[in-house]
């Protein structure tokens, strides 16, 4: 009679060490992610530029709000052809959690009750944004405008220029939302990405009355699965003050009314599952062979590393000024045989494991696996049709000079609070 007692021999084959090298497999698979391509990361941007757009608000993970802040840095940076463009960068100073301070032989430094000094994450775009500050004349300190001197009037002039100056290189206020692009619900998790508007003028002053008046309309949280709403928003062409540009900007937000998420459950739950965060996917600025505090470095002198695809027979890793880590960036190995030991290569000795490891063609036999009896059935027949991934293309954009908070609209404590993609990015929202 045929033993099928669980983690028993079953015709002489030892079931769970098969059961145990098969859950190997796939613990395997599970720990090695793929990274993401840029096509995939660029889907998981929510930018409003269709006239007419649809957006669904999803409810925020455990500990975490509706609205997000984060902190990014509108500078210019290099790119292909030798031109500049504006890009969003992550302020680590801004976002990070502060670390304990140290001194230079890396020794933490303690207050007198023992405890580490706290201090924030090092940004040299927050550095050169404060240098550049620093160089006010600082006589003019407590004297107003009107009691001034044609010199001082001089003085507070320049100074005018520095402050402007500095706060281009300072970091702004942005707000993030996780929500569900209904034109694309394909993409699933997206994340919507929205400056702060000192003249209260912005997305988030027409999307708070509109989820407001929602709920008080109808008594339901607007981001619930099955009663919240999807909302509907105008972008409109928007021209930049003092500019002859424009750009798109979001002139109305409105709630659609009551409706489920999806129409189909496993979708709604496969959706709110997702703990994908805005940290996943606006990460900080990075090149090949530097870290991320070495690409600001390089922003604050105008020598960004930037990715030159405008040649499509030689893409490759541009680093102005720095022919040594130019070359570095670009030399790759074609072949394994090549691969450098450091290499992140998968290699068959790095998947044995001791569940399966002593289970080899050459000691499993006849006994151990008993008698062959062929009833499987042939599914291949049946199979006519490769699944194809789809990808779609990023919509491709234009950068737009962000506007400069002048200093009657900048709030003091922007200057000095202190609580953000791959390799590189060359897609981003325009500043609205």
């Amino acid at each position: 009679m045929e033993n099928t007692t669980e983690g028993q021999h079953t015709q002489g084959v030892d079931v769970s060490k098969f059961k145990k090298m098969f859950e190997g497999f796939k613990q395997k698979d599970k720990s090695s992610k793929r990274r993401p391509t840029q096509e995939e990361r660029l889907a998981k941007f929510f930018t409003p530029r269709n006239d007419k757009e649809v957006f669904r608000i999803l409810p925020p993970l455990a500990g975490r709000d509706y609205i997000e802040t984060a902190f990014f840095h509108v500078v210019p940076v290099n790119a292909a052809g030798g031109t500049k463009k504006f890009r969003k960068i992550y302020c680590p100073a801004h976002n990070d959690a502060k670390e304990p301070k140290r001194n230079p032989n890396g020794d933490i430094i303690r207050d007198q009750q023992g405890n580490p000094v706290m201090v924030t994450a090092r940004c040299p775009l927050c550095e050169k944004s404060k240098a550049i500050l620093d160089k006010q004349d600082r006589s003019l300190k407590g004297i107003k405008k009107d009691d001034m001197t044609p010199q001082q009037l001089a003085v507070k002039e320049s100074n005018d220029k520095i402050y402007k100056s500095s706060l281009d290189w300072q970091a702004k206020r942005f707000y993030i939302i996780r929500g569900i692009d209904k034109g694309q619900e394909k993409d699933g998790i997206k994340f919507w990405r929205f400056k702060h508007n000192f003249k209260q003028q912005g997305v988030l002053d027409k999307l708070g009355p509109a989820v407001t008046d929602f709920m008080e309309a109808n008594g339901v949280d607007f981001t619930d699965s099955k009663q919240g709403t999807d909302l509907k928003i105008t972008v409109v062409d928007a021209d930049l003050p003092g500019r002859n540009r424009t750009y798109r900007d979001v002139s109305s937000i409105y709630p659609l009314g009551k409706s489920v998420l999806h129409a189909d459950p496993i979708v709604i739950k496969e959706w709110l599952d997702d703990k994908t965060t805005w940290r996943d996917i606006f990460k900080a600025a990075s090149a090949p062979n530097i870290t991320s505090e070495e690409f600001l470095e390089m922003i604050s002198v105008d020598q960004a590393p930037y990715w030159d695809d405008s040649d499509q027979k030689n893409k490759k890793w541009v680093f102005p000024g720095r022919p040594d880590l130019e070359e570095k960036a670009n030399t790759r190995d074609q072949n394994l045989d090549a691969v450098k030991k450091e290499a992140n290569v998968e290699m068959a000795s790095d998947v044995v494991m001791q569940s399966f490891d002593n289970v080899t063609i050459s000691n499993v036999t006849k006994e151990d696996v008993g008698e062959f009896k062929d009833n499987a059935v042939d599914l291949t027949a049946e199979v006519q049709e490769t699944i194809k991934e789809e990808v779609t293309a990023a919509e491709t954009t234009t950068e737009v000079e962000a506007p400069v908070e002048t200093a009657t609209e900048t709030v003091a404590a922007e200057t000095t609070e202190t609580d953000g993609g791959e390799n590189y990015e060359d897609y981003d929202d325009l500043p609205f």
